[in-house]
């Protein structure tokens, strides 16, 4: 038996307030959660915690390039098994110790190839229905082999996906992976420069607007910003506006029939889908949320092309289907790049409106779900249990075939756990995976069993 003595215990239900305790762990298993202190038998081993926060690893619903094989809705050639083993260890440093791989295309063998080589439970998802298919050949699809395109939705449930997703996608929607993706590639092939992620959304913007609508672009604004990013004696305005155009629209259609047509499919196969909710694709979720209800999952409803008072809208709406409001981290507190300020989640945690975290991808510079946990209670929005319960708890109930397994420290549950400073949950001090210690990233305390 392992014993973590006098940990300040948050259970993940979002209800018990925290409170002194011992969470005793027996093999890969929770045996007990206490409130009084035990120190076990003369062969157990025990770790005083000295108050430090004891909670449920956190569970990202909305992760991607953790395992080989096509990147994102749009199907591009995904990254190297190398760089998904370092992803995974970014995760696990951030106190993730389950994250689902919302690259739905790959198939269970590529997923195969990570598990059981970094400590992190990785869940796989599915977008293989049409026109999950059609969106991504209209603006990459290179990376889908005739073994990905055969495969269905039905048949990944049967193998263990937990959901389907992400449907749409920003590379298909108009989002931020064209921002750093495909309109740089586009303006560089033309110009011989590279856009950053923020100057490319820019010019987006000023081309299509937030909801990406062609037809109405802003001539001054986009001569303006070609000026500031030196590319006005390489493109015309009306060259980049078709640049632009030819880069995001083609996938459009496509993706929006998708995201409505994945409600039907979640109803068909009982697994929950996870949307691209976002401005652009918000009437689409809507609908998909009238078919679905709790089998629709609102993804980053945080987005950037939502103002305060959108976001708040459509989150009321798809809650009052029953649906799930995740609200992603992006790189909020770190490169701040995509998305620079994390006003819009916390308007929704203050408004009650947020279900579960996740982090998204934010061109590989994600932040960690603890950090969203740490802003929110520090800021007033929730308190310690609601928070936690955002990362940990409720992603479980939002993923059924996840639930009865883990994010909660409940006896019988896996022993994921995550110890942090109690003044700074995002300081992650200890993550324990199955009972077994894996990562001590600040190399303190008593950690050496």
């Amino acid at each position: 038996m392992l014993y973590l003595r006098d940990g300040l215990i948050v259970t993940g239900d979002g209800v018990t307030a925290p409170y002194r305790g011992t969470l005793i762990i027996d093999r890969d298993r929770i045996a007990a959660v206490e409130r009084r202190d035990y120190s076990g038998g003369v062969s157990d081993k025990s770790v005083q915690l000295h108050g430090r926060l004891v909670m449920p690893g956190a569970i990202d619903p909305h992760a991607h390039a953790v395992a080989p094989g096509p990147r994102f809705a749009s199907g591009t050639p995904g990254v190297s098994l190398s760089e998904s083993l370092g992803n995974l260890r970014r995760h696990l440093a951030q106190g993730h110790t389950t994250v689902v791989d919302l690259d739905g295309f790959k198939v269970p063998d590529e997923t195969a190839q990570v598990r059981d080589i970094q400590p992190v439970r990785v869940e796989s998802a599915t977008v293989h229905f049409d026109p999950m298919f059609e969106a991504a050949d209209a603006v990459d699809g290179t990376g889908l082999s005739s073994v990905h395109r055969e495969m269905t939705a039905q048949a990944m449930a049967q193998h263990g996906a937990c959901v389907i997703g992400e449907v749409g996608a920003g590379m298909t929607l108009g989002g931020g992976g064209q921002d750093y993706m495909y309109i740089p590639a586009a303006i560089e092939l033309e110009t011989g420069v590279r856009l950053k992620s923020a100057q490319a959304a820019q010019l987006k913007y000023a081309v299509l607007g937030r909801r990406i609508a062609p037809g109405h672009p802003d001539m001054s604004r986009v001569a303006s910003l070609l000026l500031e990013y030196g590319l006005s004696a390489h493109l015309s305005p009306e060259r980049a506006c078709r640049l632009i155009e030819e880069s995001v629209m083609p996938s459009l259609a496509a993706a929006l029939k998708g995201v409505v047509e994945s409600a039907n499919v979640a109803k068909a196969i009982g697994i929950p889908t996870l949307v691209h909710n976002s401005a652009p694709s918000d009437e689409a979720t809507r609908e998909a949320s009238r078919i679905a209800g709790p089998l629709l999952i609102a993804g980053h409803s945080n987005h950037k092309t939502f103002d305060v008072a959108e976001a708040i809208a459509t989150a009321e709406y798809v809650r009052s289907n029953g649906s799930v409001v995740e609200v992603d981290t992006f790189d909020s507190w770190g490169e701040r790049d995509l998305d620079p300020r994390p006003t819009t989640l916390l308007a929704l945690v203050d408004k009650g409106l947020v279900d579960i975290f996740a982090t998204d991808y934010a061109a590989g510079s994600w932040d960690g779900m603890f950090e969203a946990v740490e802003d929110v209670w520090r800021n007033g929005a929730a308190t310690l249990e609601q928070a936690v319960a955002m990362a940990t708890g409720n992603v479980a109930k939002a993923l059924p075939s996840l639930r009865q397994s883990r994010g909660f420290l409940r006896s019988g549950l896996y022993a994921d756990v995550v110890c942090a400073d109690p003044r700074h949950p995002s300081l992650i001090e200890a993550v324990y995976l199955g009972g077994s210690l894996v990562l001590t990233p600040r190399n303190e305390g008593p950690w050496v069993q």
